[in-house]
């Protein structure tokens, strides 16, 4: 007897597909005409997968898409052997004493500075006394290194300093970059930071890491291999535990998107009178090039001679 052809086959596997179909009923909660749901023709499902909930944040950039950088406190003991020339005081007036110009320059740019005598000061903003920076003493029993905005206490290698705009003061920050790096306290990282700080040159995709002293910036830089680039990722469950609970987190992002859009109108205007003072000035240079050009094309104007000498 003669095998099936190939193309009887065929033909049997089509009938017993169609018969199939027409005999499969679908399940009373499909919807009709819905044939994903017929026994038999449904398509492959993925398997089930148990979800992991310590992951993960929401990153706000692509990878590495954010500059790491760092800063310290300034200690007046490295500045002992400068000649002590520049006054400093508080808003209100009172007068700190009198330190090295450098020392000062560094406790401007860092924020917090320690005193010889054990006293830490901290930055209080522009004023009208001294060098037109003034600055507040702390109590070192709530805030020994310093505190940023908010009065919210510095803590090294968890403390950063951000852009409100980007990040709300307050909010936990986790950065996949600094998971088990070697602090120079001996522990190892876990990548949690905490944004407690900003500053004048924090802006955009910029994270300013407290470390404390120079030193600790050297290892950590040293064990980034140099590498100052971080990925950020707010909202990361295993960074809860960092969270200080307070009630104002919830409206900083507001708070601090109100008071830097008013900032934010007032460079906007300046920024457009400064255009239009840039268009008005090319269009009368425009001019000025046009009448120029004019007068070398010209023809010179011959003079009539006169007939009758």
């Amino acid at each position: 007897m003669k095998p099936p052809s190939t193309a009887l086959l065929l033909c049997c596997a089509l009938s017993m597909a169609t018969i199939a179909r027409a005999t499969a009923l679908p399940p009373s909660n499909a919807a009709p005409g819905d044939g994903t749901k017929l026994r038999g023709l449904a398509p492959d499902k993925l398997p089930l997968l148990a979800k992991v909930k310590a992951c993960c944040g929401y990153p706000l950039s692509e990878k590495e898409g954010f500059r790491l950088s760092f800063y310290w406190l300034a200690y007046e003991s490295e500045y002992a052997n400068l000649k002590y020339d520049t006054d400093i005081y508080t808003r209100q007036g009172y007068f700190l004493g009198r330190y090295p110009s450098a020392f000062v320059y560094e406790l401007k740019l860092e924020g917090t500075g320690v005193l010889s005598d054990g006293r830490v000061v901290n930055y209080d903003g522009e004023c009208s006394f001294g060098m037109g920076t003034c600055f507040r003493t702390l109590d070192p029993a709530q805030a020994p290194l310093g505190t940023g905005v908010q009065a919210r206490p510095l803590v090294p290698f968890r403390s950063v300093a951000v852009d409100p705009r980007y990040i709300p003061i307050g909010a936990t920050i986790y950065v996949p970059e600094l998971v088990g790096i070697e602090m120079p306290d001996g522990t190892r990282h876990d990548g949690c930071l905490r944004a407690d700080d900003q500053g004048g040159a924090i802006k955009e995709h910029k994270l300013d890491f407290f470390v404390e002293s120079y030193f600790n910036f050297k290892v950590i830089a040293d064990n980034l291999w140099w590498r100052m680039k971080a990925t950020p990722l707010l909202d990361e469950p295993r960074c809860d535990w960092l969270r200080l609970g307070v009630a104002r987190d919830r409206d900083n992002e507001r708070s601090d998107w109100a008071s830097l859009h008013a900032k934010w109108k007032t460079a906007l205007a300046r920024e457009r009178a400064a255009l239009a003072k840039v268009h008005r000035n090319r269009k009368i240079a425009q001019r000025w090039m046009e009448r120029q050009r004019g007068k070398t094309t010209k023809p010179p104007i011959k003079k009539p001679v006169s007939k009758h000498r």
